[in-house]
Formats: structure tokens, sequence, C-alpha cells
């Protein structure tokens, strides 16, 4: 179990952090996309404000082409007839200037835009968005515009720096990394205590399964002995012959109950257990289970009463078979417990607007513990655990529990006024 709850918790951590690395993955991408984005949106800004700077006025001072150049990362290049103008720069990119400028005159006259003659159509041209590739894997975006004036032609070229992806989102990729691992360490945690939470019924239907396994083994193991025992003493004393055949017969009987009491519990466990369906007369069905159980209380010298309305008891759906099996099972356990010169009780009442009948089982026997309450209902449980009496499992009260749930009712447990044991079992009164 330990193993498969860290396998289990190392699956969930990976599966859903892998999750979380592609939400991140496609919020950083989309990051990327919008920073590109705001930076095409920003040169074209910074383009038109050179542009209508450039148009509408006949100069441009160097210290505004140094403050632009220096706040906005460009490269702004200004030529009259061909002749640059004595502007050094203020701002130096990854590839020469010189060099930068002359692939934006390349790519501006192959598209028909030339730097020394005037516009024929208009007095201005200029170039689409223009791409560079510098020479240290630096990127650039470009634009030139051509003016015809009185004296010739006037050019400015405006190159803007892209900042790589890593160095525009450097601090989105931290905040990212920082963010996923405290994920990913959060979510080891939760699943770590999801899956052990997750593994509890797991393990103790395990540890229920292991306990029942060696309860059967030991219950098995008794009459295994005692036909053994009685197989032996066949061959060295033929003499005892019948008392040994009848004691081999009373403990293949014993095996055969365990063994048809083991079967039922495991058809309920598997589904498989069907219930014959019918509308059951219980004030009937009682009456029987009264009159029929009576002899065996009177040979033990008890007392059995049958306490019912005086109005006749609703019908309830169920198999009349089953629930006369476990209100016998409950009646069988009550005569167990109670000593000679006691009562047991049978009740019943409904209430309609609950829509519940209440069958009690009250006994005035030694009761039952209060540590042991929880547990009477637990397979192969008994209070006494050095299991001396060979007549039970301690799969009587299991199977009646399993009976009450399969006709979706309840049984609880609780003292008797006489100081014995009540055995409470509400079944609905329609189907639910």
């Amino acid at each position: 179990m330990k193993t498969l709850h860290r396998r289990l918790a190392g699956l969930y951590t990976i599966t859903t952090a892998s999750i979380l690395l592609l939400v991140m993955s496609a919020f950083l991408l989309s990051s990327v996309r919008e920073s590109h984005n705001a930076q095409l949106e920003h040169f074209q800004v910074v383009w038109n404000s050179l542009t209508s700077r450039f148009l509408t006025s006949s100069t441009v001072s160097h210290g505004f082409l140094s403050q632009t150049e220096a706040n906005y990362q460009m490269v702004i290049h200004i030529e009259e007839n061909g002749t640059p103008l004595l502007f050094q720069g203020s701002w130096q990119p990854p590839t020469d200037r010189q060099t930068l400028i002359r692939l934006a005159e390349d790519q501006a006259g192959a598209q028909g835009v030339s730097l020394d003659q005037a516009p024929i159509s208009s007095t201005t041209a200029a170039t689409s968005l223009m791409t560079l590739e510098g020479q240290h894997r630096d990127s650039y975006y470009a634009m030139i515009l051509v003016l015809a004036a009185k004296n010739g032609v006037k050019s400015i070229c405006a190159i803007s720096y892209i900042p790589p992806v890593r160095e525009s989102l450097r601090g989105t990729f931290l905040y990212l990394c920082v963010l996923a691992l405290f994920g990913i360490a959060c979510l080891g945690l939760i699943s770590w205590k999801f899956v052990g939470w997750s593994l509890k019924p797991v393990e103790e239907s395990r540890q229920k399964q292991a306990r029942f396994i060696a309860a059967a083994s030991h219950e098995l193991r008794s009459p295994l002995a005692v036909l053994r025992s009685a197989a032996a003493a066949l061959r060295t004393g033929p003499k005892e012959k019948d008392a040994l055949l009848s004691v081999i017969d009373s403990e293949c009987v014993r095996m055969s109950r365990l063994i048809d009491d083991m079967l039922l519990l495991a058809s309920a466990d598997a589904k498989t257990w069907s219930l014959q369906m019918q509308a059951v007369d219980m004030d009937t069905l009682l009456i029987d289970l009264f009159e029929s159980f009576a002899p065996a209380c009177r040979q033990k010298d008890i007392t059995l009463n049958l306490d019912l309305p005086e109005t006749s008891l609703p019908q309830i759906p169920g198999d009349p078979q089953r629930i006369r099996q476990l209100l016998l099972a409950l009646l069988d356990n009550a005569k167990n417990h109670t000593p000679g010169g006691r009562s047991i009780t049978i009740r019943s009442r409904s209430n309609p607007q609950s829509q519940i009948l209440a069958i009690q089982i009250l006994d005035e026997g030694c009761g039952i513990p209060d540590q042991d309450k929880p547990h009477v209902f637990d397979r192969f449980y008994q209070a006494d655990a050095s299991r001396s009496d060979k007549h039970h499992f301690g799969l009587g009260l299991s199977i009646v529990k399993e009976l009450v749930q399969l006709h979706r009712g309840t049984i609880t447990l609780s003292d008797s006024g006489a100081g014995g044991a009540c055995f409470t079992v509400e079944l609905p009164l329609q189907s639910r």
C-alpha cells in the first residue's frame, strides 16, 4: 500500500503538473505575441511622430534625435540629396549602425523606394514595415520615408531594436518559474494527502479481508482437527465407531453451516444476492415466527412474547423468506444470551409519517458492553475472544445486516429496559 500510495501520488502530481505547465506555456506564448504586437505598435507610434516632425519642420535638432534614440533604442538616419546629416547617434545597437542602414536601404530599393530619387507620383514615398536581421542574431523594425523638397530629396530612416523574447519577458518568465515550482510543490503535497484519503477505504477493506481470512481459517481449522482426530481414532478403536461417526457428522454439519454463511456473505459482496420482492403481510409473518420459535425458547425456560399494535400492521415490499431469516437470526442470538427464567419480546410498530415499519427484538440477557456495540455486525466478531462456542461463528449478525440493507432498511443496537440488548430493524413501507 505504501508503494501504491507513492506511485499514485507521483502520477497525480506529474499529470496535474503537466497540465499546469501546458497552461503556463500557453500563457507565455500569448505573452510573447502580445509583446511583439506591443513593440510593433510602439515603433509605429514613434515612426509617426518622427515623420510628422520631419514633414512639418525644416530642421530637426540633434538633441531631439539623441533623446529619441536613447529612449527608444533606435537608429535614426537622415539624408538630404544623398548627404547624411552630421549626427553620429547616441545609441549603439549590437550590429554596426552603417550596416543596418545599408540593409534598410537595400530592402527599400527592393520595394522601389530610392533615397537618391524624388518620388514621381507624389511628394512622398514610404516603404512598408521591414524586418532586419543583424550580425549577432539581433532583429530590428525599419521604415524609410523619402520626401521631394525644393532643393532636391530628403529622406529619413528609422530602425528600432526588437529586444529578444528572453529579455522582454525576463520578469514574466521568472515569475512563472517561481509560480510553477510553488504550484508543483503544492500539487505534490495535495496529491499525497488526496491519494492517502482515497486509499484509506481500500486499506480498511484490505485489513478487513485479512481479518476475515484469518478468522475463517481459525473457524475451519477447529472442525478439521476434530475430523482428523476422529478418523485416526476410527483406525485404532473400531469399537467406538458409532460415537466417532456421530462426531464426524456433527463437525461436517458445522462446517457446512459455516461455508453456507460465508457463501451468503460473498454473494452479498458480489451484489448477486437476489430478493423475491412481494407485498409482505407482517402480521402473519410475525405470528408464524412467534409460533415456530416458541418451542425452542420453552426448552431453555425462556418466555417469548409478541407485542403487536391493536390495528393491523401495513404490508411492506420485501422477500418474506429473507425477512424471516434475519428475524430468526436475531431471535437465535437473543436466546443464546438470555438465561432461563427470563423473556424475549418481539415488538413491531409502524409510523405512517416517516413511512417506516420498526421491528424490535428485546431480551433480558447479559447485554452487550458499549465497547463491543460498534463491532457486533463485523464478520467473525465475538465478544468472547476464546471462541469456545462451537455452534456460532460470529457471522449471524453480519448476515442480518446485509439482509436489512438489501431491503433498504437499517438496523441499530441499544440497551433494553431489562438490562439486555435491543435490536431495532427499520424497513420502508414503500419501495425506494
